[in-house]
C-alpha cells in the first residue's frame, strides 16, 4: 500500500481523549521516560477499550554507513544528536502492545524473547507479568509482519514451543505467504535465511494460525490496515472506540529521530524501500491532519503520543502516562 487514504485510517482528530488523558497532551520528561522503562510497562484507556504497553528493551546497534541508504555515520550522528539522543550508537527499543478489548486480551506483536540483544528481551523476563498478564490467558496474538524481534517472543529458544499455547495467531496472508513459500529462502540474502528456515519449521505446524486479507476487522474494535514496506504484508492495527482512536503501526517507521524527521531517507531493512518511504509519509499526513494518536513498536518508551511538524521536520512527541 502506497496511500493510506481516508478508509484505511478513521479519522475524528480526538486528541488527548485517545490517550484516556484530561484536557492537553502533556509531554513526559526524559528523566520520568527513565522511570517508566524501569517499570516496564503503562496503561491507558481508547474509549472502553484498555491498552497497555511494554517494554521489551534496546538494542544500542554499531553505527554503519548506509543503514540509511546514501547516508554516512557522521549525517545520522547528527540526527541524532538534534533529537537530544546520545549519538554513539543507533538506539532502536523495542515495546509490544497489550489491548483488552471485547472480553479478550490481545497482544500486537509479542517482543524479542529474549533471543536477539542482550540488552532487549524484557517483556519475556517480567514485563508481562508486571502487568499482570499470564501467556496462557492470552487470547489472540496480532502479528505485524515476520521480523525476529517481533515473533521470537512467542517461541520458546531452542524448542520453539510456543509461549502463547492458547492464543489465536493471526497474521496478515500477504506477509505469512512470503515467508512460508519454501522457495523464498535460496532468494534470501543471508542474514535473513535463517528467519525464513524458523518460519517455516513452526508457523505452518501450528493449528492456532489464521490468515487475514486486506483492511478487516481482527477483533472488537481494531481493524486491520495494509501498510505494505518494511516487509512484503507489514500490518498496522487500528483501534478505536466511540469517537476515541488511534493506530499501532508496527515498523512502518523505525528511530523517528532519523526517519520521522526525514521522511525521504530510506531504511536499510525495508524489503521496497520506495513503498515504505510512500507509506511512512502517508501515516505521517494521516497522524497530523487528524490528530490521530500513534504508537511505533521502536519509538522509544512511552512509545504512543503525537506527530507534529517541525519546520522543515517531524518530531514524535510521546504522551505522559
Amino acid at each position: 500500500m502506497s496511500d493510506l487514504t481516508r478508509r484505511h485510517v478513521l479519522a475524528s482528530g480526538a486528541g488527548a481523549t485517545a490517550l484516556g488523558l484530561a484536557g492537553q497532551l502533556a509531554f513526559l520528561p526524559a528523566a520520568n521516560a527513565k522511570d517508566l522503562r524501569k517499570k516496564g510497562h503503562y496503561s491507558y484507556k481508547i474509549g472502553d477499550i484498555e491498552v497497555i504497553s511494554i517494554y521489551d528493551g534496546i538494542w544500542k546497534k554499531d553505527h554503519a554507513d548506509n543503514f540509511a541508504v546514501g547516508k554516512k555515520i557522521p549525517e545520522m550522528k547528527s540526527a541524532l544528536r538534534d533529537a537530544g539522543q546520545t549519538d554513539e550508537f543507533v538506539p532502536i527499543e523495542f515495546a509490544f502492545t497489550v489491548v483488552k478489548s471485547g472480553g479478550k486480551t490481545i497482544l500486537i506483536d509479542a517482543g524479542t524473547g529474549g533471543q536477539l540483544a542482550p540488552t532487549a528481551g524484557l517483556g519475556a523476563k517480567g514485563g508481562l507479568a508486571a502487568a499482570g498478564i499470564d501467556p496462557k490467558k492470552v487470547d489472540m496474538v496480532l502479528v505485524s509482519h515476520m521480523h525476529p524481534d517481533h515473533i521470537f517472543g512467542m517461541m520458546e529458544k531452542g524448542t520453539n514451543a510456543q509461549i502463547f499455547p492458547n492464543a489465536e495467531i493471526l497474521v496478515g496472508e500477504t506477509e505469512y505467504d512470503f515467508w512460508t513459500d519454501p522457495a523464498i529462502i535460496e532468494k534470501l540474502p543471508e542474514r535473513r535465511k535463517p528467519l525464513a528456515q524458523r518460519i517455516q519449521a513452526t508457523f505452518p505446524k501450528w493449528k492456532n494460525v489464521t490468515h487475514f486479507s486486506g483492511d478487516t476487522e481482527v477483533a472488537p474494535g481494531i481493524r486491520a490496515v495494509d501498510s505494505f514496506g518494511h516487509s512484503p504484508g507489514h500490518t498496522s492495527y487500528h483501534i478505536s472506540s466511540g469517537d476515541d482512536e488511534m493506530m499501532l503501526i508496527g515498523d512502518a517507521i523505525i528511530v523517528p529521530a532519523l526517519f520521522l524527521a526525514n521522511l525521504d531517507w530510506q531504511l536499510v531493512f525495508d524489503a521496497d524501500k520506495d513503498q515504505a518511504t510512500a507509506t511512512r509519509k502517508g501515516i505521517v499526513d494521516r497522524a497530523i491532519s487528524d490528530g490521530m494518536t500513534i504508537s511505533g513498536y521502536h519509538f522509544g518508551f512511552p512509545n504512543a503520543g503525537k506527530i507534529r511538524k517541525d519546520g522543515n521536520s517531524h518530531v514524535f512527541e510521546p504522551a505522559s502516562a
